[in-house]
């Protein structure tokens, strides 16, 4: 058995938001969001939201642990198609589910769902796969929380109790559960 710290969290209720079209990565950078044109890869912001970059003209943000859930409204209600800024808000609250995977045997837990290898040492911390696990097309970045192993899978919202099934039965058999978000900053 491997590490029993291993944690499934539903973060489901935090903020999400995308960003899409050409001028997407410029638009943020001047509201604020640290990012690079970086297409497979997150970066971290003040406060603790992450802000991965899916495409040149594709970002997705995520909420803070901490976050309220209007976190990301002045973003989202700022945005004026009058501005040409060739960008445009995608919501992804209700598009997408959202759990973390925590704990030293996530990318042995993941390689029963996932073909990409997410070992720590192929898959670095901030790194992105577009893939599919648990046959669903998914989102999955590395970012480690208070230096523990951390991967956030996201997932069609309309498949999330099928997702968390079959992450739950898969770390059942490495001693892992679901657990709640405060077992992630611990």
């Amino acid at each position: 058995m491997v590490s029993a710290r291993l944690g499934i969290v539903d973060l489901s209720e935090l903020p999400r938001l995308g960003f899409k079209g050409r001028g997407t990565l410029p638009a943020m950078q001047k509201r604020g969001i640290v990012v690079e044109n970086k297409p497979n890869r997150a970066f971290r912001q003040a406060g603790g939201a992450l802000c991965m970059v899916l495409a040149a003209s594709e970002i997705v943000l995520l909420g803070a642990l901490d976050a309220n859930e209007d976190a990301f409204a002045p973003l989202e209600n700022g945005w004026r198609i009058e501005d040409g800024e060739r960008t445009y808000p995608m919501p992804r609250r209700h598009s997408h589910a959202w759990f973390a995977v925590q704990g030293d045997g996530a990318p042995a837990m993941l390689a029963k769902l996932c073909a990409v290898d997410l070992r720590p040492h192929r898959f670095e911390d901030l790194a992105i796969a577009q893939t599919s696990v648990a046959r669903l097309s998914s989102i999955v970045l590395r970012a480690d929380i208070a230096q523990r192993l951390t991967y956030h899978v996201l997932a069609d919202s309309a498949s999330s109790a099928y997702m968390l099934s079959c992450l739950t039965d898969s770390a059942g058999e490495f001693g892992g559960s679901v657990t709640d978000a405060g077992s992630l900053v611990s």
